[in-house]
């Protein structure tokens, strides 16, 4: 059969694109052929703009013209190469239509793409059957494993993968060149930020030596009495959590208090409410008998970590009280301090923070983006629409703290708190069922700990917060018990 220069017109069925394709090859009838894309061949027998059309396309020999280089004589002198035919296959892993060879084996572009982002990290989980996993059921694996394991048997190599194909700027380039020419700003180069850099004092006017020290000592002290003293005897109630809600009533001490309206926060006003917080805590603790059964050890770590996670839902429920009785305003906070009842404004109230940072609070703005006026009045009003009982609370308060405490601690607390929650649920559950005659109280339960969830959010926001103002040493105190406002 003599060879002719052969021009093919490519024109497959509806699932192949339409090309135009070049080839000389010996032609069998009527059997279909594909055409490889890169070979030497065309670069050898054709021009270069022919060499971009060149395409993996199937081919019906019925299709293609003798083109006049046919009368060419030298046709019959050159001996054209020899090229190989390779049949349209299904894909060799997965047995659907194949799209070509890919990575050494013919496959369709679902599994060549699994080869090429699995091959080097199988980041996946072994195979549950022993590696005997059955064939694939219309195309699909059921084993991620057993996938990668027949794409390697039947010969598929990572040798052709192409890495570092993003454009990846050189450090010595000209734009990183000229960034470096560049000179800081203000606040890049000194460390601090635009906001108060021309108002607040120079860092090195303060040291070690100048820090505000705060002494816990008789706080702690104080503290330590109140837990070794108890609570007082006898006690009338069904069970600990009805114990903690009588003393929940008994540390607010609601009867006989004068009313004080709170203009100026400042240091002696801080350490009233610290102290008041660490103590009513110490106290409320003492009506749970399985807390005075724990070592004093770890009474006092429980405590520590606890006291500042209770005030926060404490005040926020005594003011949704005083705001349902038309006792405050809108705008107003309340709470229980020592002997007086205190009102504060919080939007109009002046904060002064010149014993501890050297900033002011306006200043301090800057490290936060939280409305927490916001966020104030949106607890206080799901409080309002709760209207928990001293029950109720009394449980919303032990989970919060016990929660946080078990977080910080871990070990041997975390084993304790996770007790104390199961016993004061089962409480819970028994209030519900016995004394209210309400079997079906999951709603309630959900609002509960949606407040605490939002409380608890409150408070990780803060901690977030604190460490930034450590890395900027916003605060120029010490602390003889810093393990005290971890959770604050």
């Amino acid at each position: 059969m003599p060879r002719f220069r052969i021009l093919i017109l490519a024109s497959p069925p509806e699932m192949f694109n339409v090309y135009t394709c070049l080839a000389l090859l010996r032609l069998l009838p009527f059997k279909p052929f594909i055409i490889p894309r890169h070979h030497s061949f065309f670069s050898l027998y054709f021009s270069s703009p022919y060499l971009f059309v060149f395409c993996l396309t199937k081919v019906f020999p019925k299709h293609f013209l003798i083109s006049p280089a046919m009368n060419d004589p030298s046709s019959s002198h050159s001996s054209p190469p020899d090229l190989s035919i390779v049949p349209v296959k299904n894909c060799q892993i997965c047995g659907k239509e194949g799209h070509g060879k890919h990575f050494g084996a013919i496959t369709c572009r679902a599994c060549a793409a699994f080869f090429r982002r699995f091959c080097l990290k199988n980041n996946f989980k072994a195979c549950k059957k022993n590696n005997k996993c059955s064939a694939p059921t219309n195309g699909w694996f059921n084993c991620k494993s057993c996938r990668l394991r027949r794409c390697k048997d039947i010969g598929m190599t990572s040798h052709n993968f192409q890495y570092d194909r993003d454009s990846f700027q050189h450090q010595n380039s000209k734009p990183n060149k000229i960034q470096k020419t560049i000179p800081p700003t203000m606040n890049t180069f000194l460390g601090r930020p635009n906001l108060i850099i021309y108002t607040a004092p120079h860092p090195d006017s303060f040291d070690e030596q100048s820090k505000y020290m705060i002494d816990m000592h008789f706080l702690i002290d104080k503290a330590t009495e109140i837990l070794k003293k108890g609570s007082e005897t006898p006690i009338y109630a069904p069970n600990n959590l009805e114990k903690l809600a009588l003393g929940l009533q008994q540390v607010r001490g609601t009867s006989g208090k004068k009313a004080k309206i709170l203009q100026k926060l400042g240091k002696e006003e801080v350490f009233a409410l610290w102290e008041d917080d660490m103590l009513k805590v110490a106290k409320w603790l003492t009506y749970f008998d399985e807390f005075q059964r724990l070592s004093s050890k770890l009474q006092m770590d429980m405590l520590k970590g606890v006291w500042h996670v209770f005030g926060r839902l404490e005040k926020l429920a005594t003011t949704a009280i005083a705001r349902r009785e038309k006792v405050c305003g809108e705008n107003m906070l309340m709470a229980y301090v020592k002997e007086d009842l205190v009102f504060c404004d919080y939007k109009n109230i002046e904060i002064d923070l010149s014993w501890c940072s050297r900033y002011t609070f306006e200043q301090l703005k800057f490290f936060d983006s939280i409305d927490h006026e916001k966020q104030l009045d949106i607890l206080v009003q799901a409080i309002l629409d709760l209207q928990p009982t001293d029950v109720e609370l009394s449980y919303m308060l032990c989970q919060l703290c016990f929660h946080q405490v078990g977080k910080k601690y871990q070990g041997e607390l975390l084993e304790v708190t996770d007790r104390f929650q199961d016993i004061l649920s089962n409480h819970l559950h028994d209030y519900y069922v016995n004394r209210l005659n309400q079997s079906k109280y999951s709603m309630r339960i959900s609002n509960m700990m949606k407040i605490n969830n939002a409380i608890e959010q409150c408070i990780y926001r803060d901690k977030v917060k604190s460490e930034l103002m450590k890395v900027f040493d916003v605060f120029h105190v010490k602390c003889s018990h810093p393990d005290l406002f971890s959770n604050a």
